[in-house]
């Protein structure tokens, strides 16, 4: 299966990849056969269009068709995130395939077990994700690990100050660029990832879910309005 993922919680990456699985307990299988990513956090609808053609245009990619498309849906910042949809909406009805969303916070969730897993730490680690939300606050949650590819969150999102993150409990490592930003979200616990997505994982998780007969929609979590908003009755 040959899926575009597109994540732009942050800054902006578009990779294309050849999927596997999963099947029979094995776990999903990636192969990223184009990848381009820009930091600046203020120029996904002109860096993500280069993007995409780039990554078509690649020889590993050219000529191939496209079997879905797998977007981040946030929570992240208004502008960023609404970019990266449309661009993924727009693929899915110029190809006729469908597109999927995951929560980007599920996603660093599963890269940052995936690292814990590798340093030893059991099945049923915790992870403590925050990212910035700007405005001197983050988005929060804590998950543990649902098999091979997928995560459970174990609390509901929450956007506030760092002191909501550190509320909401125990856990045995802190990921995010939120984590990064406020280090007293760490208490001295291990930092792992620092991004606010992750468009590899993402894959994992849609597949995963999709296995298990979830729908995956591409509504996206804001969690609050864009920083900027039109008057009451729009401009005059």
């Amino acid at each position: 299966m040959l899926i575009v993922s597109i994540d732009s919680s942050l800054g902006s990456r578009l990779l294309v990849c050849e999927a596997t699985g999963p099947a029979a307990h094995a776990p999903v299988r990636l192969e990223v056969l184009a990848d381009a990513e820009q930091a600046d956090s203020r120029r996904h609808a002109e860096s993500l269009g280069p993007m995409l053609a780039g990554a078509l245009a690649d020889p590993a990619v050219a000529d191939r068709a496209l079997d879905a498309v797998v977007v981040a849906t946030g929570p992240a910042p208004f502008t960023g995130l609404r970019a990266g949809l449309v661009t993924a909406r727009a693929i899915g009805r110029a190809r006729a395939i469908p597109v999927h969303g995951v929560p980007s916070l599920d996603a660093l969730a599963r890269a940052a077990l995936d690292e814990l897993a590798a340093g030893g730490a059991g099945p049923d680690a915790v992870v403590l994700v925050a990212t910035d939300a700007r405005r001197k606050e983050v988005y929060a949650a804590r998950y543990r690990a649902r098999g091979a590819d997928d995560v459970e969150r174990l609390d509901d999102l929450v956007v506030g100050p760092p002191e909501r993150a550190v509320d909401l409990g125990g856990a045995d490592a802190v990921a995010g660029s939120g984590a990064v930003l406020h280090p007293r979200i760490a208490g001295g616990r291990p930092v792992l990832t620092a991004g606010s997505g992750d468009a590899r994982a993402q894959v994992r998780i849609a597949l995963a879910r999709l296995a298990a007969g979830e729908e995956l929609g591409t509504e996206p979590l804001y969690l609050r309005h864009a920083d900027v908003q039109m008057p009451v009755g729009g401009r005059r």
